[in-house]
């Protein structure tokens, strides 16, 4: 599925869907695209979920793709130049994020010390980058920019503390993971 397929399916799908309504042009641009996202999510959660338990590493490769996921709708971060290229390359990243995160914890490479580690590298990251805009979506709100810095420094903080109380080594891992790895997508060399 390529962009234009997706922007395609989504046009006609607005059309079918307001064709008895007397919605103008703006209105139909927002329902097509509210369809196009949401299009996009469920063809990307299937990849993550599809890839995760191929590799017969679904739930962390799950944990990843969540926590990396959220931050990434408030950080921003690098882009490819269509959809489909980008949901192929996460669904595979998350997958080895979560075969790598089994593999530390089957050798029990999961000190909380080496985690909070990361999660402050993230921290830090997140605190002097995001959001990181593109060209496609630039952020020309100064307040939203700030807003979503805020956002992103905090889900940074609400998995720290989660890291701190929970005892569940694979959760613990592949979230940290799944975010360190946004976190850096947000680094300027990716961002060019």
């Amino acid at each position: 599925m390529n962009i234009n397929l997706s922007e395609s399916f989504s046009n006609r799908l607005t059309n079918i869907l307001t064709n008895e309504l007397d919605y103008n042009e703006d209105k139909k641009e927002i329902i097509a695209y509210v369809i196009e996202t949401l299009l996009l999510f469920v063809v990307g959660s299937f990849l993550i979920i599809l890839s995760g338990y191929a590799f017969n590493a679904l739930l962390p490769t799950v944990f990843a793709a969540i926590s990396g996921g959220l931050l990434r709708r408030v950080s921003g971060g690098a882009h490819f130049n269509n959809p489909l290229k980008c949901l192929i390359f996460g669904s595979i990243s998350y997958s080895l994020i979560g075969i790598l995160s089994k593999q530390l914890v089957s050798y029990n490479f999961t000190h909380k010390y080496v985690l909070i580690f990361i999660l402050l590298v993230s921290l830090f990251i997140v605190s002097f980058l995001a959001p990181v805009d593109s060209e496609a979506k630039p952020i020309h709100s100064s307040s939203l920019k700030a807003k979503l810095k805020t956002s992103s420094i905090v889900l940074v903080t609400v998995l720290f503390v989660l890291v701190s109380l929970t005892d569940n080594k694979l959760l613990n891992v592949s979230a940290v993971l799944g975010l360190a790895y946004q976190s850096l997508t947000l680094l300027p060399i990716f961002n060019r």
